[in-house]
């Protein structure tokens, strides 16, 4: 039932998708004691709170002032410096709970509060660190959800892309451009595969693939992770067929002849070595 709304969600226009009721299906797969309605019902609550507050004649900037103050400061979300990685800070309820997250799940808190008092807010992947835009402002304003919704400029951008790749990878403009829903529930999902890895809890990270499947079904990467875990979990017939469909569609992928050992050894298995 939760799979189907939210397969029925990713089929919809990139701008008909409830961001926040999409992230608490993702949670809810995992925990059937999740209310999606009353989580929902609680994020309104607070949108009619903050709304209230408000002069109808106030600008953008005003606006955003109010929700930076209601939001980080009376509801006293924060980012979680000591727990970065946990699997609690991609499922949104437990953010909602915790008043804690990481840039992308307070990112999504502060979009539906701002969306729900007129701001105009687009999702950024900035590659390591989800911002926030707010459109129609000169330049526009890039903000940072995980610091108290502060503004972020194009130096600090540089100074994060070089810091998270020790200089690698150069700045581009482009990692700044704002991107769709769905993408934000996509990055949502990865970043809840990667925690749940590290937390050795491989069913749920299985579950994030799967259903990263359904927005992006043709996603090696995706395709040989399915696999990997599935290998992991010792469902060893599923996971010889996604790891013969990730070397069908990256015929020179760079970890090929790995995968082909990998795929050589199931086939062992379940042929009982003969």
């Amino acid at each position: 039932m939760i799979r189907a709304q939210f397969a029925e969600m990713m089929l919809r226009r990139d701008e008909s998708i409830e961001l926040a009721r999409t992230a608490l299906l993702i949670a809810a797969e995992g925990d059937p004691a999740i209310e999606v309605d009353a989580e929902m019902a609680k994020l309104e609550g607070w949108a009619a709170t903050l709304a209230a507050r408000l002069d109808p004649g106030w600008n953008s900037l005003q606006r955003l002032a109010r929700l930076r103050n209601f939001m980080f400061e009376e509801l006293g979300f924060r980012g979680d410096v000591k727990d970065y990685y946990s699997p609690k800070n991609s499922l949104l309820n437990a953010v909602m709970e915790r008043r804690l997250g990481i840039p992308l799940t307070l990112g999504i808190v502060f979009m539906e509060l701002g969306w729900r008092i007129g701001l105009r807010f687009e999702g950024v992947s900035f590659p390591g660190h989800f911002l926030v835009r707010l459109a129609g402002e000169p330049g526009d304003l890039l903000l940072d959800a995980f610091d108290h919704g502060t503004s972020v400029h194009e130096e600090d951008c540089r100074r994060m892309i070089e810091s998270s790749t020790g200089g690698v990878i150069p700045y581009d403009e482009q990692m700044i451009r704002s991107v769709g829903r769905r993408d934000v529930v996509a990055r949502l999902l990865f970043n809840l595969k990667v925690a749940c890895v590290r937390a050795g809890d491989l069913e749920q990270a299985l579950t994030a693939v799967d259903r990263l499947l359904l927005i992006h079904p043709d996603s090696a990467p995706e395709l040989r992770d399915r696999g990997l875990l599935l290998y992991r979990l010792d469902r060893y017939a599923a996971a010889l067929e996604s790891l013969r469909a990730y070397l069908e569609a990256r015929p020179d992928a760079l970890d090929r002849e790995v995968i082909e050992r990998h795929v050589a050894a199931l086939q062992l298995m379940l042929t009982g070595g003969e």
